[in-house]
């Protein structure tokens, strides 16, 4: 079954997603909970992130959306992206 553009990832998916699009190369172990700076979200893949994010689930994250708490983790992604796309 094919999931909706409109769904929302849980963590384990956006991992996984995170790694298809390249935004990121997280081992399979990567926990939910795992830092994202510290496995190298930087500036440059926060853009990469944005435009893949707006690609994929067709919602726009603003400013106000790329704060240090929201891109902590996949868990605090994954609820930024579900709190948009609600």
């Amino acid at each position: 079954m094919e999931v909706s553009k409109k769904t929302s990832p849980n963590p384990t998916e956006l991992i996984d997603w995170l790694n298809d699009e390249g935004v990121l190369e997280l081992d399979w172990d990567f926990p939910e909970g795992g830092d994202l700076a510290g496995a190298g979200l930087d500036s440059m893949a926060v853009m990469q992130l944005v435009v893949a994010v707006e690609d994929r689930w067709h919602i726009e994250l603003g400013p106000e959306d790329l704060t240090k708490a929201n891109l902590a983790t996949p868990i605090t992604l994954a609820a930024l992206i579900a709190g948009k796309t609600s």
